[in-house]
């Protein structure tokens, strides 16, 4: 167990520098790979044998890409297929309603190289199904010294005590007990987190209406699945409730997984898994039955718009990530997503804290940062849901007609297309995935003028403290994040004459050891004026802290100390961790659900 102390009644005491992560999905994992990438040991508990089988998330999105980019994680999958999304009455029918046409990684890359205008991301956006990303990164950490992943223990509870956690976990093969001792635990463990229940943290939100069974199978018939062409998704409208059921294609060749939409006093059982897929293929005609060559993995799941309370205890000693503390629909690819930017988010804070130079109100400003965009893209799921959901209004008086070569049907199959044109957010909306700002460890916002807007449809590119720094390339055909140093990174845009007191910044890091590399571009015109100032303090995960035309010793002083979390914005010095003000969740179903309540209604029950 790498070394580990471990004391009568398998009491394992890891070392302070090591962290204890509950759950090893894709959260966790990333998480210990960012900690690693800090040189920060941890260990992973995790309840199954081995990673998922069931695909979830099958978009990971460019700011996520970015991210892995950072960590040399950012891998292509094949680049060259296109991704279209087809909005469809029935596979019976000659071809679809209408269609979102996305470009293929290929197309993307050459769309980011034509607009070097910093509006694009560095990466495009990849198709991983989350059952190729776990397997994939878990053979990584495997391979990892400072990590050590545990598959096949099952956190029960955590405990606080004084100055430790006490977690307790059960080896699932033979019922042996474990309790781990840790200064830090982190709950990566899902939706029905043990952490979350053991810190007594209540999930605000509920249930969309229904739920879904869900089959992963096998098929290579690639005649009638693609009777209305290749596609990535098709969403097939239905009368009742706008969406009758969706296909993914998870590879293209011969992987797909249906999702059937079913009210709640529907009984799945009595459903045969290829009876499911025709159904759904079918949409709003008779079932339409393809040849399945293999089940997969069948299961039922209820969507939720919910938001944890707290991302954490008190203490600041544990702390919730991914859908431990958010769920959504899945509409738009938010969910894991939201998760990885936690994962990334925390572990570079974590690991300032454990190396040293972070400062007591860094790790506070975790819940403070995160929670608010949990808030934005929780109910931004919920708008991309209601843009299918709208075609059981779409679909009156007469939902048969949607299949008529009647004057009736025409005009019907025009209003659903003008409608999906309208309203094409969902994998699009790139402004709601990379153009949040952050408004803790940033230094005065409110002296830099007015704010830029924020849309969810367009990434509006700015330093404005707290947001992403734009993406651009320079004059050697280089990306500016590519030149960022592991720890903060201070941009400076110089004519080769002025000194702006630049090196006042390097000081201060120096004195409280943050690392930090200064970049100094000269002559890079075009990227200056996308940056807006000569001066700009970026932080690991790319955010700015702080911006300026030129800065003297005193206040280079403040930067450091509040980018760091040793100072707040107003000068105030960070006595510790204590209770953080909350953002409030405005879901239509927002309420605080009961953790019985909620485990129950996931219904995540896998059959093979």
């Amino acid at each position: 167990m790498n070394g580990f102390k471990v004391t009568g009644d398998e009491e394992v005491v890891l070392p302070e520098d090591t962290v204890l992560i509950a759950g090893a999905g894709p959260v966790g994992l990333l998480l210990a790979t960012v900690l690693s990438h800090y040189g920060v040991k941890s260990v992973l508990l995790e309840r199954n044998m081995t990673t998922t089988r069931w695909p979830k998330m099958d978009l990971t999105n460019a700011r996520s890409m970015e991210q892995f980019r950072r960590l040399g994680l950012a891998d292509s999958v094949p680049s060259n297929i296109a991704a279209p999304v087809l909005i469809s009455s029935g596979l019976h029918q000659p071809k679809a309603i209408t269609a979102w046409n996305h470009p293929s990684v290929d197309e993307y890359r050459e769309k980011i190289k034509r607009h070097n205008d910093g509006t694009m991301p560095l990466e495009p956006w990849q198709r991983i199904s989350q059952a190729t990303f776990e397997a994939w990164i878990k053979e990584r950490c495997d391979a990892d010294p400072l990590i050590d992943p545990l598959f096949g223990w099952k956190v029960e509870s955590i405990e606080e005590t004084q100055d430790r956690v006490r977690t307790y976990a059960t080896e699932v093969a033979t019922g042996r007990k474990r309790v781990y001792i840790s200064k830090y635990v982190i709950g990566c463990d899902g939706a029905s987190s043990k952490v979350r229940r053991s810190l007594e943290i209540p999930i605000e939100g509920g249930p969309t209406p229904g739920y879904v069974l869900l089959v992963h199978f096998k098929s290579t018939d690639l005649a009638r699945l693609h009777a209305q062409g290749q596609f990535w998704h098709i969403f097939f409208t239905a009368a009742e409730n706008g969406l009758g059921g969706a296909i993914i294609a998870q590879n293209e060749v011969d992987t797909w997984t249906t999702h059937l939409a079913m009210p709640l006093d529907a009984d799945h059982t009595t459903i045969d898994s290829a009876e499911a897929v025709a159904r759904v293929l079918g949409g709003m005609g008779s079932p339409y039955p393809v040849h399945i060559d293999e089940i997969l993995v069948r299961s039922t799941f209820r969507p939720y718009l919910a938001i944890a309370r707290k991302y954490g205890s008190a203490s600041g000693r544990i702390f919730l990530a991914g859908d431990a503390c958010h769920q959504n629909i899945p509409t738009g690819g938010y969910g894991m997503n939201m998760g990885l930017g936690d994962a990334f988010d925390l572990g570079w804070k974590l690991a300032a804290t454990i190396n040293g130079f972070g400062g007591p109100g860094l790790l506070d400003s975790y819940e403070q940062e995160r929670r608010p965009v949990a808030v934005k893209l929780v109910e931004r799921s919920g708008v991309h849901m209601k843009v299918h959901t709208a075609n059981a209004e779409l679909l009156q008086p007469n939902p048969a007609a949607v299949d008529h070569d009647t004057e009736e049907g025409r005009a019907l199959r025009q209003r659903i297309h003008d409608h999906y044109q309208a309203n094409d957010g969902e994998n699009r909306d790139i402004g709601a995935e990379m153009g949040y700002r952050y408004e803790s460890v940033i230094i005065n916002p409110e002296q830099q003028g007015k704010e830029p807007e924020w849309t969810p449809s367009r990434y509006i590119p700015t330093t404005w403290p707290g947001g992403r720094a734009p993406h651009v390339f320079l004059n050697d055909g280089s990306a500016i994040f590519d030149h960022y140093g592991s720890g903060y990174t201070l941009v400076e845009f110089s004519d080769g004459r002025a000194d702006l007191g630049a090196s006042f910044i390097v000081t201060e890091a120096q004195a409280l050891k943050v690392p930090l590399k200064h970049l100094k571009l000269v002559n890079e015109d075009h990227a200056r004026k996308i940056w807006e100032r000569p001066l700009v303090l970026v932080r690991p995960d790319g955010h700015v802290s702080w911006r300026g035309e030129n800065i003297d010793q005193a206040t280079a002083r403040r930067v450091v100390e509040v980018a760091t979390g040793h100072r707040k914005a107003g000068g105030d010095v960070v006595q510790g961790s204590g209770g953080l003000p909350n953002g409030g969740f405005s879901a239509t179903i927002g309420t605080t659900v009961q953790e019985k309540e909620f485990e129950l209604a996931r219904m995540g029950d896998f059959q093979r």
